[in-house]
């Protein structure tokens, strides 16, 4: 198997996640191409708004492409992009871990240590994402009780890992309102999982 992937190029067939997933139970390897081609992009931006290292967003897709030929099968998901996005976002955490270890971050980066630490009493959600099933259950509730806006401003901060300047000024909101906003959405949220005995 190949560590690194390249576009196909001049491919024009039309292709869903059902065709996708039918691919890699195949195990065709031009399924992973095609993946890299649809949902590249949003692979690389996870990595690239957390660690800000192209290198290193490049190294997140391979390593997403990876954990995909290796998990499907016997993993079949509803929504490729939701499983590559679940895990990239896993793989991005786990690079910062141990680049925030070996202290290679300076006082510039320090709002990428803010979403880590904000979402801190949610660590196993960080982590586990695509297996623990309650844990989703969860999450999709408290999303969807969300107004359409702060469901975009927390999956853009939490799943995204996007900036809080970046946020409120597409938002067209102020950065303290866009902090009180995620501050009763994190308290909101926490509540939910410790009620339903997921978090302590």
């Amino acid at each position: 198997m190949k560590a690194r992937f390249k576009p196909h190029g001049g491919e024009t067939v039309k292709h869903n996640d059902k065709s996708i997933i039918k691919l890699l139970f195949d195990r065709s390897e031009s399924a992973l191409n095609i993946i890299q081609d649809m949902y590249g992009r949003l692979i690389r931006s996870i990595a690239f708004n957390l660690l800000k290292s192209d290198s290193i967003a490049e190294e997140c897709l391979n390593d997403t492409l990876l954990a995909i030929w290796d998990t499907i099968p016997p993993q079949n998901p509803d929504s490729i992009a939701a499983y590559a996005g679940a895990i990239a976002r896993r793989k991005a955490i786990d690079r910062f871990r141990r680049e925030k270890a070996q202290k290679r971050y300076t006082p510039e980066d320090s709002h990428f240590s803010e979403v880590y630490e904000e979402m801190a009493f949610a660590d196993d959600f960080s982590e586990d994402l695509v297996q623990k099933m309650e844990l989703k259950r969860v999450m999709n509730e408290f999303l969807a009780a969300l107004s359409s806006s702060n469901r975009e401003i927390f999956m853009s901060r939490y799943f995204d890992f996007e900036s809080l300047d970046s946020i409120a000024q597409r938002m067209h909101i102020s950065k303290n309102s866009l902090s009180a906003r995620l501050l009763r959405m994190r308290e909101k949220l926490s509540d939910m999982l410790r009620k339903e005995g997921v978090a302590e």
